[in-house]
């Protein structure tokens, strides 16, 4: 009950007490009144006639009665603000269940609405399963264009990027089909457009396989007869401490096979020109991310042509 509501009963419960006090008062000064003055009273009705007593006994009559009606108007006027009490009560509680109802009524339409959108979406997605798809997700575009490998009866869509390039680690993203955008826009080669709202459970990184078929073949670890270094570059930032390193090494029985390592972890096996073509690209992602060459050089100690540069 608020202040105001307050205020009001207390105002009305305290002029009902007025109103009993002054009508019980009444009375009482009534019965007082005719017993201190009994003997005036009769000596004046035996020197008058019947109807001027009757004039002089009507407001003392009228007294009494009209004190009787208003302590039952009292009883009453309380009595049905109990009731006004009751009913107030119940439709504060009924307006607060339908708040509750109303909540749950807002969330299930939402979540249906989200359960019709994701099987659109996911019907659609379907349709272009092997596709590549541009993919937008908060203000940026993937510097990669995945492809549409998956869709599971879970609405869960798998989008896959291949080992390729400069980005030998192949991974995939799952998104549910509720928590994406789709354009059928062509864009290029791709047939749709994406935007991902947000994704499903963590990243999967899957090594350097081109295909998606392939992502349960075991990862075959390349075996390398290290020899001798070929080649060095370190990579620094300015304003920075942190340094980058790559290494080229001959494999010991001087066959045209050789291992890069990179100090961020990468290592790939192949022979003189794809080893120059990986070392040049990875050379190109680490002055794009501010990196520059503050030292490098050769051993010559190879009779394959290394073309770095």
């Amino acid at each position: 009950m608020s202040a105001q509501e307050k205020h009001k009963v207390w105002w009305i419960d305290t002029e009902d007490t007025t109103r009993r006090v002054f009508a019980i008062s009444s009375v009482i000064s009534l019965v007082l009144a005719v017993l201190l003055s009994y003997s005036d009273i009769r000596g004046f009705l035996s020197a008058h006639p019947l109807w001027q007593d009757f004039l002089v006994a009507l407001p003392a009559i009228a007294l009494p009665v009209l004190a009787w009606f208003e302590l039952g108007h009292s009883a009453e006027a309380n009595r049905l603000r109990s009731v006004a009490d009751g009913l107030r009560r119940e439709e504060n509680r009924l307006q607060e269940q339908i708040g509750q109802l109303m909540a749950r009524l807002l969330e299930q339409i939402a979540s249906n609405t989200q359960g019709r959108q994701a099987e659109r979406n996911a019907e659609i997605l379907r349709k272009y399963i092997g596709a590549c798809v541009p993919v937008l997700e908060g203000r940026g575009i993937w510097s990669s264009t995945p492809l549409i490998v998956e869709v599971s009866d879970a609405n869960i869509v798998t989008l896959f990027t291949p080992s390729a390039g400069s980005s030998p680690q192949a991974w995939c993203v799952k998104v549910h089909c509720g928590d994406v955008e789709i354009a059928e826009i062509p864009h290029g080669s791709c047939p749709l457009r994406m935007k991902v709202l947000k994704r499903y459970g963590p990243d999967v990184q899957l090594g350097e396989i081109t295909k998606w078929e392939d992502r349960m073949l075991p990862a075959a670890a390349p075996t390398f007869n290290k020899g001798g270094y070929v080649y060095h570059a370190t990579f620094s930032k300015q304003g920075s401490a942190e340094t980058r390193r790559l290494y080229v090494y001959a494999s010991a029985d001087e066959t045209n096979s050789f291992l890069l390592e990179a100090s961020t972890g990468e290592r790939v096996v192949a022979d003189n020109v794809e080893i120059s073509k990986r070392f040049m690209l990875l050379d190109v992602d680490y002055e794009s991310a501010g990196f520059s060459r503050s030292g490098s050089g050769a051993s010559g100690d190879s009779r394959y042509r290394m073309y770095i540069r």
